[in-house]
């Protein structure tokens, strides 16, 4: 192999193992948009909706029609819809 391929290969494998001990669970904000890498970018911020639950995800792509009767007589349903637009 070649010695500048061999460092390209030994930088990616510390750049992997170093990803791999993040502990992605912990993330509580979503990721932030530089301006560049918009592709990269959706995917980590769809991945960050889905972690926060899938229906948060729904709610941003689908149009949210609030309820207009009385929240008392919501079905659990509406009622979870309801809080994943809030959260959205």
């Amino acid at each position: 192999m070649d010695i500048s391929i061999c460092c390209i290969y030994y930088l990616l494998c510390i750049i992997l193992v170093s990803m791999a001990s993040v502990d992605f669970s912990s993330i509580k904000s979503p990721p932030k948009f530089d301006g560049l890498n918009f592709p990269i970018w959706k995917v980590k911020m769809n991945l960050f909706l889905k972690s926060l639950e899938v229906r948060v995800t729904k709610s941003i792509t689908k149009d949210f029609i609030e309820p207009l009767t009385n929240e008392n007589t919501w079905s659990e349903a509406t009622a979870k819809d309801y809080e994943a637009n809030a959260k959205a």
